[in-house]
């Protein structure tokens, strides 16, 4: 079986991150609040937890770091929280953190939207709520709601057996959710840690990806030279891939295109 690791060493890290865009601290906790740190309620938080670490599992079930190591839960909980900091939540500084020599660490002070991102990233979060300025594209239930109503269909879901979560994540009225969860721990856990993921940055370390690397940059001969294989050996192979996508992406289906490869 596939493991997380070759998974996403198979597809490649830059693949993913190309593919799964970062959401919205380690830095975000130096912020200055205007309200609370959090949206969700403490049991709310909980329940997310235990989605998130059935969705990403870390040890004793899988022996790279998960979810929970990631904090996964927390930071989305502080993505949908954004705008109770100021600056809010969604989009680090720059140009260089403090991982590769630079004095400060400017990715942990967030910038300032513009009235157009405000609005778009309110519309994200908060939803149109009937607002005409926010509704000029049709209604929008925002992530927060979804994830309000979407815990909320989880009564018991901390206390059941893993077949029993997993049956409760794919019944047809909560499917949609467990996607947009698994979408979300994906960004925070492989992101860059100023979201307020990928604590110590397990998800970084575990496949190998170096993260940001400026000031210092790459020499001239590692982007003219191609890298060693990695320890996981040789790209997944069509079939591996598939089998590895309909493990980690729930609910997915897969069609084979003739002539594919």
């Amino acid at each position: 079986m596939t493991s997380r690791r070759e998974f996403i060493r198979g597809v490649g890290a830059g693949g993913l991150l190309a593919v799964v865009a970062p959401s919205a601290v380690r830095a975000a906790l130096r912020a200055r609040p205007r309200g609370g740190r959090h949206f969700l309620a403490a049991a709310e938080r909980m329940t997310l937890r235990v989605v998130t670490a059935h969705l990403l599992p870390g040890p004793p079930d899988d022996p790279d770091p998960g979810a929970v190591e990631a904090g996964c839960a927390e930071a989305i909980d502080m993505l949908l929280a954004a705008f109770s900091f100021d600056p809010p939540l969604i989009h680090a500084g720059g140009p260089f953190s403090d991982r590769a020599g630079a004095h400060r660490d400017d990715r942990a002070r967030f910038v300032a939207l513009d009235a157009v991102a405000e609005l778009g990233w309110r519309i994200r979060l908060e939803g149109s709520q009937g607002r005409a300025e926010r509704s000029f594209a049709g209604e929008v239930i925002g992530l927060q709601q979804q994830y309000r109503d979407g815990l909320a269909s989880l009564t018991g879901f901390a206390a059941a057996s893993r077949a029993a979560r997993q049956a409760m994540l794919l019944a047809p009225d909560v499917i949609g959710f467990a996607s947009v969860v698994f979408s979300d721990a994906l960004d925070v856990m492989y992101g860059a840690p100023e979201y307020g993921g990928n604590r110590d940055l397990v998800g970084w370390k575990a496949t190998g990806w170096p993260g940001d690397v400026q000031p210092r940059g790459y020499s001239a001969a590692r982007v003219s030279v191609l890298d060693p294989p990695s320890s996981s050996g040789a790209p997944l192979d069509a079939a591996s891939a598939r089998a590895a996508l309909t493990r980690y992406i729930i609910g997915i289906t897969l069609v084979d295109v003739p002539g594919s490869t």
